[in-house]
């Protein structure tokens, strides 16, 4: 005998649709779960904090160090360890003199504020929140968005590098908060601050912005950093961080996203970078939320990216030194790229007259008995109307002295541009191989050098900077 199944209720009907869908959204959470939590890169941590610790951070301008290192601050604090937070800049490029009043006006406060002193308030309430007193804070005062121009053109002490930003046109400092009131614009009295902070407050640790940050003043700060830790014999850990890469592209989303992972910029996950990281524990992070917060004028700008930095970790990179290769001279040219390159990423900057073929995208360093190499590598064949610059700074018998070399139509000059450049008796030349621009150096330019670090450039033939590689260490012999 057979039997006929009973229909199917509608109200069962609704009940299974309803297990269904509710099942659907716990498959996506759980996903998304863990695409947040478990399918980022693992990245080793930062070594345990101590409470013996000194631990020096430089910020090119107010609002970077919390946005870089907010929460590594707080921890330190709570550990006991010292920390001191030394900003390079007045930060008076963060609003234009109409945003800055409209900002005023609706936060009530005096129109009389001027954008530094603001800039030095939100500082100091931001610092505060972490643990840092305000007499562990240091203000230089130097020009926002002329770091870059201190170090490579404005050395020496008596051509002083006269800002031209809406709040500031100055050619010294003329803020009464700064660490050396009425310094003059010059990247010596930068590197004077800087040697001076160092030996005074004996670092075991610094935190500085990272060469491949694409902001002239980051770079710029990199490059003063390590110049100062090497002529003060810093023997201690430095890490490096990010901030700016590819815009607002980074960090992804660009947003208020705190219960995201921060991971590096797509462009740098393939690279040769040795990452590591700090998790945050959830005191920490809100300690770094209020400090964010604490900076209203660049906050009411910036529609929220700032906040993208409100993580569950921060991000930091061990700083690689580059070791000359070591060939024989007579094997050079048919080698290639010498296996001691570093890939240039980060933005180019005059992008209405780059070309394809005009760009980097590595350099390298190789030597042998007598010369060194220093290959610059295009993605199509060297462009020899344009201008290749090589900058060195070298610290030989406790002195630095700096070498530049400007390379145009198949020619390598000596540059002077301070006291203490060099000009060495042996020429320079240069050589065309396809896509690579061979720079050949006597050796012993390098013969007393203890330390070593290098940048290159690309510029059009008016001289307008269109690429370039970061501040890196190197070693050649």
């Amino acid at each position: 005998m057979t039997t006929n199944s009973p229909q199917s209720s509608p109200q069962s009907n609704r009940k299974k649709l309803f297990l269904i869908v509710l099942g659907l959204i716990m498959i996506i959470s759980v996903t998304c779960l863990f695409l947040t939590y478990f399918n980022t890169p693992g990245y080793a941590q930062m070594p345990e904090i101590h409470s013996n610790d000194r631990i020096l951070v430089f910020a090119p301008h107010p609002d970077d160090e919390s946005l870089a290192a907010g929460g590594l601050i707080k921890r330190a604090r709570d550990l006991n360890a010292t920390v001191m937070v030394v900003v390079m800049t007045d930060g008076s490029s963060a609003a234009t003199p109409d945003e800055l009043s409209q900002y005023l006006e609706k936060n009530n406060k005096s129109n009389s504020t001027g954008i530094a002193e603001l800039r030095y308030q939100e500082t100091t309430s931001a610092l505060s929140k972490l643990g840092v007193n305000n007499s562990n804070i240091i203000f230089l005062g130097y020009p926002d968005t002329g770091l870059r121009s201190l170090f490579e053109d404005y050395w020496d002490p008596d051509k002083p590098y006269q800002s031209n930003t809406p709040f500031n046109h100055f050619d010294h400092s003329p803020y009464n908060f700064t660490y050396q009131p009425n310094a003059t614009y010059t990247g010596s009295n930068v590197a004077e601050n800087l040697k001076q902070i160092m030996t005074d407050f004996k670092p075991t640790i610094i935190i500085a912005p990272d060469g491949l940050d694409e902001h002239h003043d980051h770079w710029a700060t990199n490059a003063f950093v390590m110049y100062s830790a090497a002529a003060t014999n810093f023997k201690g850990t430095m890490y490096t961080y990010m901030v700016h890469k590819g815009g607002t592209k980074w960090p992804s989303p660009p947003n208020y996203q705190p219960s995201l992972n921060l991971t590096p910029p797509q462009e740098l996950q393939n690279q040769n970078i040795k990452w590591i990281e700090t998790p945050l524990t959830s005191d920490e992070e809100k300690a770094k939320e209020e400090a964010v917060n604490s900076y209203g004028l660049p906050l009411s700008l910036t529609k929220g990216y700032l906040k993208s930095f409100i993580r569950t970790n921060e991000l930091f990179i061990i700083p690689q030194t580059v070791n000359a290769q070591i060939i024989s001279a007579t094997n050079f040219t048919k080698t290639g790229m010498p296996s001691s390159s570093f890939e240039d990423v980060r933005y180019d900057y005059n992008t209405k007259t780059l070309k394809t073929s005009d760009e980097m995208s590595s350099v390298g360093v190789t030597r042998d008995n007598e010369n060194c190499y220093i290959v610059i590598n295009s993605t199509h064949q060297i462009n020899g109307e344009l201008i290749y610059q090589y900058h060195f700074r070298l610290l030989e018998n406790g002195q630095f002295k700096r070498l530049d070399v400007k390379v145009q139509n198949g020619t390598a000059v000596y540059e002077k541009k301070s006291v203490n450049s060099l000009q060495p008796e042996n020429n320079a030349t240069v050589e065309v191989q396809g896509n690579m621009l061979v720079l050949k150096l006597p050796l012993n330019i390098f013969k007393n050098v203890s330390f070593l670090m290098m940048n290159t450039d690309v510029n059009d033939k008016n001289g307008q900077l269109m690429d370039l590689s970061s501040w890196r260490e190197l070693k050649v012999t």
